[in-house]
């Protein structure tokens, strides 16, 4: 099983849609999110919050959420899941086996950090034709940070210390040793990745709304 849920977060920019979703937020959650320095920061936070308590009613969860010693969250007795928020959207990834998602908007990264987060093969392949081409280092670093998180280890590791990207017929495919690495369908302007195991299968991919209230997810 892998399943993977898009959550367009703008509506939680409303000052009063924002204060509706915390009511159906766990308190350390709702406290989280009012902790945030900004209207998009909180409305991210808010929406990944939702994002949680939807898998744990879509999918029956009865054990805890917890966090493990790198920080990452967890429900005793599983399923796994991986979250990640960028821009106006947070992600969340579902497998009953370890699991690594991450999104990021393309304009947000930049090229100067390109030389130490990627590896020298990397680089070749997101400078061919003479320039930078930043969709394709988005999409290996959403590869990197999503492998990571299946690892549980999150951004503990060098970005540049390990590469993701293998040159391909179409220019290059994401790939690690033991794992799967899948880009995602995700918004314009997006990239999106998830990391599983091999036997977790082909990803599905749903793109969820928040109702009118900002109360509930569909």
């Amino acid at each position: 099983m892998l399943e993977c849920y898009f959550l367009d977060i703008s509506p939680l920019l409303n000052g009063g849609i924002l204060i509706n979703s915390l009511t159906v937020l766990p308190e350390d959650r709702a406290i989280g999110v009012l902790s945030c320095g900004g209207p998009e920061d909180r409305a991210r936070s808010a929406g990944t919050g939702m994002l949680i308590e939807y898998v744990r009613e879509t999918y029956d969860v009865r054990g805890k959420l917890k966090r493990d010693r790198f920080g990452k969250p967890y429900f005793v007795g599983g399923p796994h899941f991986s979250a990640a928020r960028s821009g106006a959207y947070t992600l969340i990834a579902v497998s009953d086996e370890p699991v690594g998602a991450d999104t990021e908007k393309v304009s947000f990264l930049d090229p100067g950090t390109f030389p130490f987060v990627f590896t020298g093969e990397e680089l070749a392949l997101i400078g061919e034709g003479g320039r930078w081409s930043r969709t394709a280092a988005c999409r290996i670093w959403t590869g990197k940070e999503s492998y990571l998180k299946a690892l549980g280890r999150s951004l503990s590791l060098d970005l540049g210390s390990f590469g993701v990207a293998v040159p391909g017929q179409e220019g290059f495919r994401l790939e690690r040793p033991g794992w799967t690495l899948h880009e995602l369908k995700s918004p314009k302007g997006y990239c999106a990745s998830v990391c599983a195991s091999p036997t977790a299968g082909t990803p599905s991919v749903r793109n969820l709304f928040l109702s009118d209230d900002g109360m509930s997810l569909f």
